[in-house]
């Protein structure tokens, strides 16, 4: 058997009976179960931010960028908690 590369990403090598690599094969099975636990017609929309991944139901953005925007939104609270102390501090000296 002849090794040879899997066409649909032409990184992974595949053994000459296989149609495409484990890679591959493994992210047409999710896909499939995706569209499965959606139903019919409903559509998947990608992340507006990334566009990579799937949204969240209910958000525009998917959970990795909603992790990355609350991370970002403590960040901007913390550094106005900071300034309103240093704020504080000057007026006591």
């Amino acid at each position: 058997m002849a090794l040879k590369k899997c066409p649909k990403c032409e990184l992974n090598y595949i053994r000459g009976d296989a149609a495409y690599c484990d890679v591959c094969m493994r992210e047409l099975r999710r896909d499939e179960s995706v569209h499965i636990q959606q139903g019919p017609g409903e559509e998947e929309t990608l992340c507006s931010e990334c566009g990579e991944a799937p949204a969240v139901p209910g958000h525009d953005l998917c959970a990795g960028c909603l992790r990355e925007q609350k991370r970002q939104t403590e960040l901007e609270d913390a550094d106005g908690i900071d300034e309103e102390f240093d704020d504080i501090e000057e007026e006591e000296d």
